[in-house]
């Protein structure tokens, strides 16, 4: 009796037995395929329409805050501090007091100087009463030339001493106003660099900066072969300048007040300078801004958003959407970006619907549904 095991023939025969089996078992399972071709579902997106704008010519760029004016005050005397009326920071008037020194001393000196004024006035009508005297005498030849001669130069002495003591009694009222320490301008205290029962000596050291901060400048720099684009644009009126503070969507606005007189030679840029109101005081010297430097508005630009505009191998593209609702692939020549927007050289036409976002998905001739169908209305930021 011969055995199975032995036999390697009949154990292949027999595999390839129940492998055929196995197969048709699996396909009489399997569905049947139909005849229609799958559809692939409409791919959401969000879409914009190009249209024509007035869009405006700008240089974008950063600056930095300066006061409109900063001032180092100074005590003008020599004197011990009695009083100080401000506070760090605080917002002062010009004209509003914000140190005194003692001003004992200082009235002292003035009442003894107006004593010595007084005197010599009492002496020298006197003395003008004896040259007028003495020049009568003269005339009636009483008295001798000399004498009277040396009268007259006695009177005379006594007027001009009597105009130096004039002059010292308007220094010291002078002395005595500068005992009272008053704000240049309307501005912003910065902090107490002295206190009460410190004497200060006359154009010493500082005792406080106060700062204009309304109006206020942006400083800023651009390229040198702007010169010639701002020139020509200065002539044809004010040119606005917007600045914003980094991380905040408030732009305050102003305009441009000065054109440095040279080019910095270090780095080939041109200093400008733009003047803000600043009333709500949301610019501070020392801040850092964006400036947004306008030169002229162009009219009739054709407008899209930027994020409509993909990058490829071949340049520029945006996907259009057709009225049957596919899209198609368009290549376009941007000319510039301003803020949001791009301003089209060529490409597509006014009233052409582009996607904006959902780019990933698609490919020429998908289907597209349209996620707002109030299409997105372009503003500039």
């Amino acid at each position: 009796m011969s055995n199975f095991y032995s036999k390697p023939a009949e154990k292949t025969g027999l595999f390839c037995i129940l492998f055929l089996l196995a197969s048709v078992l699996f396909l009489s399972g399997c569905p049947k395929k139909s005849g229609a071709k799958n559809v692939l579902p409409p791919i959401p997106v969000m879409v914009a329409v190009a249209a024509y704008q007035d869009m405006p010519l700008q240089i974008n760029t950063f600056g930095n805050v300066e006061a409109y004016s900063e001032v180092q005050v100074k005590a003008m005397i020599t004197g011990p501090i009695s009083k100080i009326h401000f506070k760090p920071g605080q917002h002062v008037k010009k004209g509003d007091v914000l140190v005194s020194i003692d001003p004992r001393p200082f009235e002292a000196a003035l009442r003894q100087i107006q004593a010595n004024m007084t005197k010599d006035e009492y002496l020298g009508n006197d003395m003008i009463r004896q040259a007028e005297l003495k020049e009568k005498l003269f005339k009636s030849s009483v008295t001798a030339e000399d004498e009277m001669r040396k009268i007259k130069a006695q009177a005379n002495a006594l007027r001009a001493a009597i105009e130096a003591l004039r002059a010292n009694v308007d220094k010291a009222k002078l002395d005595l106003e500068y005992c009272t320490i008053k704000s240049p301008v309307d501005g912003c205290t910065g902090d107490i660099l002295i206190y009460e029962g410190t004497i200060v000596k006359a154009n010493d050291a500082n005792i406080l900066k106060v700062v204009q901060i309304k109006p206020i400048y942006v400083s800023f720099s651009v390229p040198q072969f702007y010169l010639p684009i701002i020139q020509k644009y200065m002539k044809t009126g004010k040119l606005l300048v917007e600045a914003s503070v980094p991380g905040t969507e408030v732009v305050e606005r102003g305009e441009l007040s000065f054109v440095d007189n040279n080019i910095n030679i270090s780095n080939g840029t041109i200093r400008l300078k733009a003047t803000f109101d600043n009333s709500e005081e949301r610019l501070w010297p020392g801040q850092y801004v964006n400036v947004f430097f306008t030169l002229t508005v162009e009219k009739k630009c054709l407008v899209m958003p930027s994020h409509a505009v993909q990058s490829g191998q071949d340049g520029n593209y945006v996907f259009v959407v057709k009225p049957d609702k596919t899209v198609a692939v368009k290549p376009v020549q941007v000319e510039r970006s301003v803020g949001k927007l791009s301003i089209l050289k060529s490409g597509i036409n006014a009233g052409d619907t582009v996607v904006t976002d959902g780019h990933l998905r698609l490919s020429p001739g998908a289907k597209v549904t349209i996620k707002d169908e109030s299409v997105l209305k372009l503003n500039h930021p």
